[in-house]
């Protein structure tokens, strides 16, 4: 009998619990200018539970693969095994605690229950966008040696791995040249892509460090790096997206994640070029930083590029997997 990757395994598990459940039978409540929805009502209704943290202010549930774990005023929340950031912080009000029920439906949802998405999804052509190229050098690391080298090389492994299980793969650049930030979308989708991923490498100060997978921040949200967590209602063509863009990001950050052992810097949200006209689900993932000399000596190596590329390739297939595969069928 024909075995799926453990990795397939342990995010399908969860998807056949509770399906006749409807997230939004979970009661909103107008709170902080925005529609809310208790904690712990919502860890009812996914079967999570009771939380096990015996604080207040924390909450921490798990039901076999599945997990939340959240904390008042933070926005970053661990959700199925991975760091996740929401829109808005988690409240703690009324004698409970409180999430945007946007992130419900855009964060939340997606990633426990990624079935609903599998309605007529098919899955033929990936695009891979090595970041940068010719002019556009990218982030400079400290040996000298500049990201659109290394975002090449491992879209370059990604797309082997890809191949070899009979997937067909474009790149938007196949050499060193210079490609437009606002050409790559519309390469997608004139190349029938059905998964648009970028693949970059990060820089920051010397202690910046780790792994971040970015999928586009949904209309009337804020983007993680937004330190005011200013709400935008300028909804972008990607955002018919929103639901399978945050399923993909969640697959490919696992997979990364547990191939490198890179700090989980989480799923993120933002406007960026490249994610805002996809024509398809799309993501960008930052597989670590060349302004921290101990991750870039790993990115020198090739290896660790094979990894990563690997990795990648695992939770692309993990994510096509989820959508193909009809829910009674797990392995």
């Amino acid at each position: 009998m024909h075995r799926s990757h453990p990795l397939i395994v342990s995010l399908l598990a969860f998807a056949s619990l509770g399906a006749s459940l409807d997230p939004q039978i979970v009661p909103q409540h107008r709170l902080a200018g925005g529609q809310y929805v208790a904690v712990g009502q919502l860890a009812s209704v996914y079967e999570l539970g009771r939380d096990r943290s015996h604080d207040s202010r924390r909450a921490e549930y798990r039901a076999g693969t599945a997990e939340l774990a959240i904390e008042a005023d933070h926005r970053d929340i661990r959700l199925d095994g991975v760091v996740h950031w929401l829109s808005a912080s988690i409240l703690a009000q009324r004698g409970a605690l409180w999430i945007r029920a946007d992130d419900v439906s855009k964060t939340i949802t997606p990633v426990l229950r990624p079935r609903p998405l599998a309605a007529s999804a098919s899955i033929r052509t990936i695009v891979l966008d090595p970041g940068h190229g010719g002019a556009d050098t990218g982030a400079r690391g400290l040996s000298g040696h500049v990201e659109k080298e290394w975002t090449l090389d491992v879209a370059r492994h990604v797309a082997s791995r890809l191949t070899d299980t009979g997937v067909r793969v474009v790149l938007t650049r196949e050499s060193d040249i210079t490609t437009p930030l606002e050409g790559r979308p519309s390469f997608c989708l004139a190349h029938g892509g059905d998964i648009f991923v970028s693949i970059h490498f990060n820089s920051g100060g010397p202690t910046a460090n780790g792994i971040e997978t970015y999928c586009l921040t949904p209309a009337g949200s804020a983007s993680t790096d937004d330190p005011n967590a200013r709400h935008r209602n300028d909804a972008q063509p990607a955002n018919r997206w929103d639901e399978r863009n945050v399923w993909l990001a969640h697959c490919v950050h696992v997979a990364a994640l547990t191939a490198t052992s890179a700090a989980d810097r989480g799923v993120r949200r933002a406007r960026f070029e490249v994610l805002r006209d996809a024509n398809c689900p799309a993501i960008l993932i930052e597989g670590g930083f060349l302004t921290n000399q101990t991750e870039e000596q790993q990115v020198l190596k090739a290896e660790y590029r094979e990894h990563l590329a690997e990795a990648i390739a695992r939770g692309i297939l993990a994510y096509k997997h989820s959508l193909e595969t009809p829910s009674h069928r797990a392995d």
